[in-house]
């Protein structure tokens, strides 16, 4: 639980460190047959389509984190690694100026029927 906490937490953060002018923030879940999947979605400035692909890795700050002295490349890297070692899926979508949207996937299992 805690490292969901602060996957969440993460994801949370960069919303509020990379928020336009009138920011909004959507928290959905979507359960299918197999899994649930909590989508956590912005509008804030969006990821650069260069960028896009390489968020989760190590030290990665691309454009926008260069543009924010508080930016490590360590956050996004971090989650990824936690949903890695807890078998869980992560993804992010964005588009630059509109916002970004990622989804964290949670298995269903027998524990937890």
């Amino acid at each position: 639980a805690k490292w969901t906490d602060f996957m969440i937490g993460q994801i949370l953060m960069n919303s509020i460190k990379y928020r336009n002018g009138n920011p909004c923030l959507k928290i959905c879940g979507l359960q299918n047959a197999n899994s649930v999947t909590l989508i956590l979605e912005d509008n804030g400035i969006g990821i650069p389509k260069k960028d896009l692909g390489r968020v989760f890795e190590k030290g990665f700050t691309g454009e926008n984190g260069r543009r924010t002295a508080k930016s490590t490349g360590i956050g996004l890297y971090l989650c990824k690694k936690l949903c890695d070692k807890l078998n869980l899926g992560i993804s992010i979508a964005s588009t630059e100026n509109s916002g970004t949207m990622v989804s964290l996937v949670f298995p269903k299992s027998n524990m937890y029927l």
